[in-house]
């Protein structure tokens, strides 16, 4: 189970990459966790929801299987 500390960095980043692709059509690298292992993909974060995040290319990602997300 994941700690406070790595939740609002997680949160923090998070919401950083949805300014980034709001304001600045900035994409960023994604690590998301499947049931294989991880998925990878650059994508531009449009959307948060209390569980979801959304992004351009509209896929809908569960918020607790993102592993890191990554500006380029």
């Amino acid at each position: 189970m994941e700690d406070q500390q790595s939740l609002s960095k997680r949160e923090i980043k998070l919401r950083r990459a949805l300014i980034l692709g709001n304001f600045y059509q900035q994409k960023v690298k994604i690590v998301q966790v499947i049931n294989q292992g991880y998925e990878t993909f650059i994508d531009t974060i449009v959307g948060l929801r209390k569980d979801l995040v959304l992004t351009k290319e509209g896929r809908s990602i569960p918020r607790n299987s993102i592993k890191f997300i990554y500006q380029l």
